[in-house]
C-alpha cells in the first residue's frame, strides 16, 4: 500500500501554532506499524543489524527490572528498518510545514516501551535537550505503536504551554522519585499560570501528535495490568541549523557529534531529509529506503 501525502490545512496548522500540538489519526498504514515495531525488541537485544549501537539506552533485558520503561535514542544508526521511518522525506516534510521552516534535518529518533507498572515519565520539554544548538527548535512526530488507552500511561501534554516563559534544565526524565508533574508546576508558576491543565492523549495504532519542542509533557505510571504502551518518535531540526560555539548550552549526547573547531552540522549524523527545493542528503537513498514512499 501507498502512503497517501498528507496535505495539512491552514487550520491546522494554526492549531498547532496556538495549541503546541496537532494530532493526525491513521497517519500510518498498521503494516508498516507492525514492521517498525518489530524491530524493537531485538535492539533492546543488543542486536543491531548494522554494528552501530545507539546514542542512549534504558531498560535492558535481565538488567533492569522488569517494569522499568524501556526507551532508545539514535535508532536509525542501528537498524535499516528502523531508518526506513526516520528518514523518511514526508514526515520531515509534515514536522517543518507545521514549523515554518523551508527544511528539516534528522536531529534523533526515539522509542519508548511502558510495560504494566511502569514509572512515570518527568514532564520535560524537547528543546531543552537541544541547547546547544542554534536554532533551538525542534518538532517531532510522536506515532502510536499500540492502541492508546486511558490507564496504560498515555503521553500527556498541556496545551499553549509551549508560549510560556520560563526557564528549564535537562535532566533524567526516568521513574522520578517527586511527583512527575513537578517540574511543570514549577515552570507554570514561574509563567505566571495558575493550575494548568494536562491533556491525556490515547490514540490508537498508525495514528501520530506532533509537538513543538516547547510544549510540556510527559506520562504517569502504567496502571494496567497486562497493556504495554509502545510509541516512536522522529525529532527534527531546521534544515539550516548550527552548533553553537563550543561551552554553549548543554550538549549531553548532541555535541559529541560537533567537529573540532567547527558550528556546522555533519549530514552523516544529521542528515536532510527534506526541503522546499527538493534537497535530501545523497548518502540516505543507499543507505534504506523511505517506509512511506515504498510502503
Amino acid at each position: 500500500m501507498t502512503h497517501v501525502p498528507v496535505q495539512l490545512s491552514d487550520e491546522q496548522i494554526h492549531q498547532f501554532r496556538e495549541d503546541g500540538f496537532l494530532i493526525l489519526e491513521k497517519f500510518l498504514d498498521l503494516a508498516v506499524v507492525d514492521r517498525i515495531d518489530a524491530r524493537l525488541d531485538p535492539l533492546f537485544a543488543t542486536q543491531f543489524e548494522t554494528g552501530v549501537y545507539p546514542d542512549e539506552w534504558h531498560g535492558r533485558p535481565g538488567l533492569s527490572q522488569p517494569t522499568a520503561t524501556r526507551q532508545m535514542c539514535g535508532m536509525w544508526r542501528c537498524d535499516r528498518t528502523v531508518a526506513s521511518l526516520s528518514l523518511s522525506a514526508e514526515v520531515a516534510r509534515l514536522n517543518a510545514t507545521l514549523a515554518g521552516w523551508s527544511g528539516a534535518r534528522l536531529a534523533t529518533d526515539s522509542c519508548w516501551i511502558k510495560p504494566p507498572g511502569a514509572p512515570e515519565v518527568s514532564f520535560h520539554r524537547n528543546n531543552t535537550a537541544f541547547a546547544c544548538i542554534n536554532p533551538t527548535s525542534v518538532v517531532t512526530c510522536w506515532i502510536a505503536l499500540s492502541d492508546g488507552t486511558p490507564s496504560a500511561a498515555p503521553l500527556e501534554v498541556v496545551p499553549g504551554s509551549h508560549q510560556w516563559r520560563c526557564s528549564d534544565q535537562f535532566r533524567f526524565l526516568h521513574a522520578p522519585k517527586e511527583d512527575y508533574r513537578q517540574l511543570l508546576w514549577t515552570a507554570a508558576e514561574e509563567a505566571g499560570i495558575d493550575q494548568p491543565e494536562s491533556l491525556a492523549i490515547a490514540i490508537p495504532a498508525g495514528s501520530c501528535v506532533f509537538l513543538d519542542g516547547n510544549l510540556w509533557h510527559g506520562s504517569g505510571r502504567n496502571i494496567t495490568p497486562d497493556q504495554t504502551r509502545r510509541s516512536f518518535a522522529i525529532t527534527t531540526l531546521p534544515a539550516e541549523a548550527q552548533f553553537d560555539p563550543a561551552g554553549t548550552g548543554p550538549g549531553y549526547i548532541f555535541s559529541r557529534y560537533r567537529r573540532i573547531g567547527q558550528t556546522e552540522m555533519d549530514e552523516s549524523f544529521f542528515p536532510i531529509l527534506w526541503t522546499q527545493a527538493g534537497d535530501r542528503t545523497s548518502m540516505l537513498a543507499e543507505y534504506c529506503n523511505d517506509a512511506l514512499v515504498n510502503a
